[in-house]
Parts: C-alpha cells; sequence; structure tokens
C-alpha cells in the first residue's frame, strides 16, 4: 500500500465538494474525537476570522500556501494578482483545489520540501499549519528548509492554537501525560477517519507562542508579532508574522 492510498481527509474534502453532507472525524491518542467542520475549509475572506486576516496585508511575491487543502488561500491571493504554489500531503485536498481553480498545486510532504533556494518571498502556514511537521526537531528542519527556499526578505505567516489556554479537564490530562513523557504540552497524535477509511497516525505540534518563538529562532527566523483571538468562538488561537533574522 502506497503512502497516499489512505486518504481519509482528501475523501471528506471531495464528498463535500460534490454536494454531500460529509464531515470528518479527528481521533486523538487518548480516545477523544472531534468532528471537523468541512464547512470552515470553504469558506469565503467575510467568514474568516480576524486572526487568520491580520497579516494576510504583508503578503507579496511568490507565495507557498504549506497544507493548503481545498485551496481557500490560495483561491483569495490568485484574485489579487499574486502567483501561488500550494502543497499538501493529501491528493485528493490537492485535486479538490485544482477542480476549485488553483493553478499550482502540488502532492508534497511538508518535511521535504523540494524546491530551489529563494522560490518564495512569503509562506501561509494556517490552520495550524505552523506544527504539522510534528515534533519539535521536525519542527525546525522545517522551518530551516523554509528559510532556504525564500528570498532575503522572506516572510513567515503561520497559525497556531496555545494548548494552555483551557480548563478542559481531558485536554489538561492530556498536557500532563505529555509532560510525564517528555513531550511539549500541545503535542498531539492523531488520524483522520471518514465514512470507515482510518488514516494513519500522525503528530501536530499547538505552539505556545514561546514555543513558537524559541523554534523559529532556532531555524533562522525572528517573531516580530502576535496577533491571539480573544473571542470565546476562537478563544486560544493566534496568528504570527515571521520574518528572517539579520
Amino acid at each position: 500500500m502506497s503512502e497516499f492510498s489512505v486518504d481519509p481527509f482528501g475523501r471528506a474534502l471531495m464528498a463535500y465538494f460534490k454536494g454531500e453532507r460529509a464531515s470528518c472525524l479527528v481521533r486523538r491518542d487518548d480516545g477523544l474525537v472531534d468532528e471537523d467542520d468541512l464547512t470552515w475549509y470553504f469558506s469565503e475572506y467575510e467568514d474568516w476570522p480576524e486572526f487568520e486576516k491580520r497579516f494576510l496585508g504583508r503578503v507579496r511575491g511568490r507565495v507557498l500556501d504549506v497544507g493548503c487543502g481545498p485551496g481557500r488561500f490560495i483561491l483569495w491571493l490568485q484574485e489579487r494578482g499574486f502567483t501561488v504554489t500550494g502543497i499538501d500531503v493529501s491528493p485528493l485536498a490537492v485535486e479538490v483545489a485544482r477542480l476549485r481553480g488553483a493553478r499550482d498545486c502540488r502532492v508534497m510532504d511538508a518535511r521535504d520540501l523540494r524546491f530551489p533556494p529563494s522560490s518564495f518571498e512569503a509562506v501561509l502556514m494556517m490552520g495550524n499549519n505552523f506544527g504539522i511537521a510534528g515534533g519539535v526537531e521536525e519542527t525546525e528542519k522545517m522551518l530551516r528548509d523554509l528559510h532556504r527556499i525564500t528570498t532575503e526578505d522572506g516572510i513567515i505567516i503561520a497559525t497556531s492554537r496555545d494548548p494552555l489556554e483551557t480548563e478542559n479537564p481531558r485536554h489538561l490530562a492530556y498536557h500532563e501525560r505529555n509532560r510525564r513523557r517528555g513531550r511539549p504540552p500541545g503535542l498531539v497524535t492523531i488520524r483522520f477517519e471518514f465514512r470507515g477509511e482510518v488514516g494513519p497516525w500522525f503528530d501536530l505540534l499547538l505552539a505556545t507562542p514561546e514555543e513558537m518563538e524559541e523554534i523559529a529562532r532556532a531555524a533562522g527566523w525572528h517573531l516580530e508579532e502576535v496577533y491571539r483571538d480573544r473571542s470565546r468562538r476562537w478563544r486560544g488561537l493566534y496568528s504570527a508574522l515571521l520574518v528572517k533574522r539579520g
């Protein structure tokens, strides 16, 4: 079986794109199950929260969208004249993005970025995709790769969730289990499930702003600004602007 032969998240996106009432389950390794609302992946700019919009005005030049999904940011930027390349590990997510009009969308793992040096002026890592590579070492390696493939004045716009902004006992217990195992509190192990198809387990790092700053600094980036969303709906979510260190 090939690496991408099981793609429950992509199948869920394709079903939604075709007009079906579809949702995808996200199962954590402690048994907690959340239902991923796919409507969000197809939302328009006017429905995006302020923390996602906050730094989009800083985008310039050629743009790389890491973990692009069905391409909502790609399409918005294309409409404004930007040249955008989207990458996603899900072949069906990439296919949906192409069907929706994404001009350059590729199946590629963020842990293996195959682009020449100085290919992009800006990088988007939205939807918690700052932590898409996995643990701290993997994330640092990915940021070093992004440093290589961006121009001297390259920027990263990233979003994450501060895992410590919760009173949920289930999450707090998970954080404590991580600490006992020597892992960051917000390093979650999850998998996607859709209509009986079960994807592989993978790690996703939900980094506090302080953790993001430390990891970024080690990879040659400076966290210039953080914008936290204080609304009840988006509690704990924030965006960050990373710039190359001088």
